[in-house]
């Protein structure tokens, strides 16, 4: 089992401080991939010993054992970024060309905050925003610019895109979402307490649930039916996260929805629906 997938696995049977450690590898993996146990435990505040522990709880035989499944979970990540771009050129022969150069040069420049993006996992997402009969967006906090561009950009492209609370006509909205609705929720940490509450009660109401998230281990996790998780860099002493990456990544995500769904989305963009809404004379 990949490394990542054995921390998720195993993150609610570790202790507290163990889960610390689980996060900070996963988080910074290509880093400490080339620590010491000694290193690793003096950037998490604990002891050499703490850290073999850890390798321990995991069911490695130590650290050695450890570090030698972390590396190759960089290897796979690396493969999978390539394979993903060969999928790009293979739907791009019906698209254009211009398409498969964004994500490329999306992927060179931003291979850490992209590595643990799944390109089949990214089109099960965009088939569900096109086809989903709602879709609703959650964010707040740091989160809620990245949210509010989101829920500008799927406007262009499909009806009935709204933001949870950011407008007093669309208060009641999460308690008409069913099963046929999308949720997709914005949460990098610290997580915003209301926003695990309404993605609780959408899940809860038999919505499907995206979350883009910050971590594989997050409290959205047993909540979503998919996850882009990115790796955003922050300034911790006035905890500032750059979320240009994760921007970025929805341009090029509702570009991928365009050319793929045009018809549908040219029919709507040319709806009295659209035109009432959007212009006026």
């Amino acid at each position: 089992m990949d490394f990542k997938s054995l921390v998720k696995n195993n993150f609610a049977e570790l202790s507290e401080s163990q889960q610390k450690i689980a996060k900070y590898i996963l988080d910074n993996l290509e880093e400490v991939v080339f620590d010491t146990a000694y290193q690793l435990g003096k950037k998490n505040s604990v002891s050499e010993t703490t850290i073999i522990r850890f390798s321990y709880a995991l069911g490695f035989e130590g650290f050695s054992d450890m570090n030698k499944a972390m590396r190759r979970s960089i290897i796979k990540n690396t493969e999978t970024i390539s394979q993903d771009i060969c999928m790009v050129d293979q739907w791009n022969k019906l698209s254009h060309d211009q398409l498969v150069d964004c994500f490329q040069s999306q992927v060179i420049q931003g291979s850490k905050a992209y590595s643990n993006i799944n390109f089949q996992e990214f089109e099960k997402i965009c088939h569900m925003i096109m086809t989903k009969k709602k879709v609703l967006i959650i964010g707040y906090m740091d989160s809620f610019g990245t949210a509010s561009e989101l829920l500008h950009l799927l406007d262009k492209v499909r009806n009935k895109v709204y933001f949870y609370r950011l407008l007093h006509e669309e208060r009641n909205i999460l308690y008409d979402m069913d099963e046929d609705s999308l949720v997709i929720t914005v949460s990098f940490a610290p997580h915003y307490k209301y926003t695990l509450e309404y993605t609780e009660t959408a899940q809860k109401g038999g919505c499907s649930v995206v979350t883009l998230a910050d971590s594989m281990i997050n409290p959205f996790t047993s909540l979503s039916d998919h996850t882009l998780v990115f790796n955003v860099q922050r300034n911790a002493e006035i905890n500032l996260i750059d979320m240009s990456p994760v921007t970025r990544f929805i341009y090029f995500m509702v570009n991928y929805i365009y050319i793929n769904y045009k018809d549908q989305i040219d029919q709507y963009r040319n709806s009295i629906e659209w035109r009432d809404e959007k212009y006026v004379d």
